[in-house]
């Protein structure tokens, strides 16, 4: 064991003066990523593989080595032969090249092998596909993100940063078929260290996509709940000097909803993308919903909402939602749909603790 763990201290010790460019495989399992990651890497590029494939925009191979071309048809028999899905399983090998120049760390994604095995142990090889041929789709696509992650990352952006848990299964020409030497070579050439570092970055900024509800109801007492009633009642009179706004908003819903000259407001919803940084939390509109009757009028985007003008005790609108000194109710943070009983918590978590750890905050608050 001694005379195991010298000849891989030489390996480093030696690797570390001609680090120049290393061929690394990672094997990545689905249920080693944590919460406090945002994305679950291993089914999100699954999942977009599999569109993918089944779409014909990129080639599944039979390995790395690009010999045998499979077809989507093909795929599907080894998924019915296996009796395994190509879309549930757990682990993928992301093969990279890693560069390490003038304490710079990089890395540069080349392909995914996707395989899985038979409960006797049996392999299931589904294929091989190139990053290259990916990207785009991987760029373009909508992971799913939980209220831990930050909702402008995409699944290229955690490819580059290496923002999930994995273990390093070859180093160039080195095997490495234990997590303890695994880490030890993190230790060894990652350290501290970040990978693809863009030097020109700014201050780290935080952002989450949100969803809230406005808490207006007459049952609620206090200050909040009347500054909730105070911008709905102000809406409300905007509306009705400006009906030919709300004509234009309600569409097929019109007729309906004006044939009632009695119409309330019933609900308010906004959609927002909250940034935090040492500065504060500051948060952008994306789009209204508003319920009239029941009746819901479609999204209203903000490009349309900068033209209205209406005050609430003579403030701006934007300001006063931008403000947020009223009730609301967090419904969604990110793809994360919110249950009304731990809306609270949510919103005390974003106020006050660490975003990337807001699901364990909940739990335990």
């Amino acid at each position: 064991m001694q005379k195991k763990f010298l000849s891989l201290l030489v390996f480093l010790v030696l690797s570390q003066f001609c680090f120049s460019q290393k061929s690394v495989i990672l094997r990545v399992k689905a249920d080693e990523q944590e919460d406090t990651l945002g994305v679950n890497v291993v089914n999100e590029i699954t999942k977009v593989a599999y569109a993918a494939i089944r779409e014909g925009k990129v080639q599944l191979w039979d390995s790395p080595k690009k010999e045998v071309a499979i077809s989507f048809n093909s795929l599907k028999q080894i998924e019915k032969s296996s009796g395994l899905n190509f879309i549930d399983q757990q682990l993928i090998y992301i093969y990279d090249v890693w560069n390490y120049e003038k304490k710079k760390l990089k890395s540069v994604t080349q392909g995914f092998l996707f395989s899985s095995k038979l409960e006797n142990g049996d392999a299931v090889v589904f294929g091989y596909v190139e990053y290259e041929t990916l990207k785009n789709t991987i760029a373009t696509s909508s992971p799913l993100i939980n209220a831990n992650g930050d909702c402008y990352l995409n699944l290229n952006n955690y490819l580059n940063k290496k923002k999930y848990n994995y273990q390093i299964l070859q180093f160039d020409d080195k095997v490495i078929n234990n997590i303890t030497d695994s880490k030890l070579l993190k230790d060894d050439f990652i350290g501290l260290n970040d990978f693809n570092v863009d030097p020109n970055s700014k201050d780290s900024v935080e952002s989450k996509y949100i969803e809230w509800t406005l808490s207006a109801s007459e049952k609620l007492t206090g200050t909040k709940a009347q500054a909730s009633r105070d911008f709905i009642n102000a809406l409300s009179t905007y509306f009705h000097e400006n009906l030919e706004v709300l004509y234009n908003l309600s569409g097929k819903n019109a007729e309906e909803i004006l044939q009632n000259g009695t119409w309330e407001i019933s609900s308010v919803s906004f959609a927002e993308i909250w940034k935090k940084s040492v500065t504060g939390i500051k948060s952008n509109p994306l789009w209204m919903s508003v319920s009239i009757d029941s009746v819901v009028i479609d999204s209203i985007y903000m490009d349309n909402l900068v033209n209205w003008d209406f005050t609430i005790n003579d403030q701006n609108w934007l300001d006063y939602i931008q403000q947020k000194n009223f009730l609301y109710l967090i419904v969604k943070v990110n793809s994360d749909v919110i249950p009304i009983e731990k809306s609270i918590k949510y919103q005390k978590g974003l106020l006050s603790h660490k975003w990337n750890n807001l699901i364990n905050f909940v739990e335990l608050y």
